[in-house]
């Protein structure tokens, strides 16, 4: 069953007030982030602590995920009051089915049925290269340049091994 005008229009206005409130919300954002040089209050990055400056980049990384996760919505968001303009909100850009209601409640800027969303999902998990690296223990790999610190010690020892203190130096005279 098509969305009566009714609907049409409390979707809408459900997705410009998600619009709004994404928008307000970098605006916002923006402006607590500064340059990190700014966020740090120093003027070089050289005389700061490794483990500051990694605190402040991990927060860094985690403010631009947000970013990029909005800004992915916000074309969601996009896409779906155009599809309201174009009259075809509501159908799967895939199957040209009507897309649940219910969906449509939960997501508004829904493009796709659930079915549809699904097979989607797995498809780009079947397109994964298989030869990503793993940590897989050995002997268990295709590829066997990635090793594990426990077999790179057995192989070529380590320096507090007995083996390598025992070893004479080199460049010691011998009398």
């Amino acid at each position: 069953m098509a969305l009566s005008k009714e609907e049409l229009q409390q979707f809408k206005k459900q997705l410009l007030d998600l619009k709004k409130e994404l928008l307000d919300s970098g605006a916002s954002h923006r402006d607590e982030n500064a340059a990190l040089s700014d966020e740090t209050g120093e003027l070089t990055s050289y005389d700061n602590h490794f483990a500051d400056m990694a605190s402040e980049l991990d927060q860094r990384e985690k403010d631009i995920t947000l970013e990029d996760a909005a800004r992915e919505r916000l074309s969601l968001i996009n896409t779906a009051l155009d599809r309201i303009r174009e009259g075809n909100y509501g159908i799967c850009v895939d199957t040209g089915e009507e897309i649940d209601k219910e969906r449509l409640e939960a997501i508004p800027y829904a493009i796709r049925t659930k079915e549809a969303q699904d097979n989607l999902e797995e498809a780009k998990a079947d397109s994964r290269p298989d030869d990503e690296a793993t940590f897989e223990t050995a002997g268990n790999r295709e590829d066997d340049r990635l090793r594990t610190v426990d077999d790179l010690q057995r192989e070529h020892g380590n320096s507090t091994s007995e083996t390598y203190l025992e070893e004479e130096d080199p460049d010691k005279e011998t009398e």
